[in-house]
């Protein structure tokens, strides 16, 4: 006969799926909200040893990741400012650049009067939209994650199997944060001196991309250094680009794949291969979201097998 604990869990996560796909129009905002999670709530559960009081620890706690992530902002966009007015000047002392009328044509061009057209209004208003519903998404994303890690939210569970597989979540997304966070700082931190030692433009606002692009699987930072590889070769020579590829191979997409990585995210429970499948079709299904949800989906499943089946098979 069919196992009336395992009927009731498939229900219960029936149920949660069902809940999803409603809510699917607040998914960035979730993702957002359960990296959050678990980045603040051991910096507050470390604060509140000295504060006490678990409100204030979690002010704090938001307050330094926030302020952190501020910081780097407002660095970026000073740089990219400065380098903004200087750009019709570089664009002039570049021989390749020059050699394609590249700035008469900027000059020349009808940009801004298309952007008064009718179509050129509704491109505005797209734009508008979409930075509005991100604001918003921001929003529900650090007001869940302040409430559950103000509150230290707990699921109130009593069957002993879903205890197993809630644990294996905490565990595997706790590994898959952990991991993606560290990996992402660690090579915008290592490409920063090798941006800065080829003399490229935007170093600083390259280094930050860089480690944005880390959270993609298998592609990451190629997306960016083979274009500026290109950049080399076409306005330096092949010596040059073909060290940057060779320097950034090794440093950026090599090492911290095989040394930050694995440690970070070490887990029993969770193997590589099942995780960069999750990283990979989430991606494609559910776009930057799937970044969190990929993996979600996966170690659900394998905690499932675990606690279900695997326990039948070896007992």
């Amino acid at each position: 006969m069919f196992d009336k604990k395992l009927l009731s869990t498939l229900l219960v996560f029936s149920g949660v799926l069902l809940v999803a796909y409603l809510l699917r129009p607040l998914l960035p905002a979730f993702c957002l909200a359960l990296v959050l999670i678990y980045i603040t709530r051991p910096l507050t559960n470390f604060l509140q040893t000295y504060v006490k009081a678990r409100f204030p620890a979690t002010v704090t706690s938001f307050v330094i990741i926030l302020g952190a992530f501020a910081v780097l902002t407002l660095l970026l966009i000073g740089e990219l400012r400065n380098e903004l007015a200087r750009l019709p000047d570089y664009l002039q002392d570049q021989e390749f650049y020059s050699g394609l009328n590249l700035v008469e044509e900027l000059r020349d061009s009808e940009v801004i009067r298309n952007l008064l057209t009718e179509n050129g209004l509704q491109i505005i208003v797209k734009t508008a939209t979409q930075l509005g519903n991100a604001l918003l998404q921001a929003f529900f994303g650090l007001l869940m994650s302040f409430f559950v890690v103000w509150k230290d939210v707990h699921l109130p569970v009593s069957d002993e199997n879903i205890r197993k597989i809630l644990s294996i979540l905490d565990k595997g997304i706790n590994s898959v944060v952990l991991s993606l966070i560290l990996t992402a700082v660690i090579t915008g931190i290592i490409s920063i001196p090798i941006y800065y030692a080829f003399h490229l433009p935007y170093p600083l606002f390259m280094a930050t991309l860089t480690g944005f692009l880390t959270l993609l699987p298998v592609i990451g930072a190629w997306l960016l250094y083979i274009p500026v590889t290109g950049y080399l070769i076409l306005s330096r020579g092949f010596f040059d680009g073909f060290i940057f590829l060779v320097v950034c191979a090794i440093f950026i997409s090599t090492l911290p794949d095989f040394l930050v990585r694995p440690i970070a995210g070490r887990t029993r429970e969770v193997g590589a291969i099942p995780l960069l499948i999750g990283f990979t079709s989430g991606l494609m299904v559910f776009g930057i979201s799937g970044i969190v949800v990929g993996p979600l989906i996966v170690i659900a499943a394998i905690a499932f097998y675990q606690v279900y089946f695997r326990e039948d098979v070896t007992s």
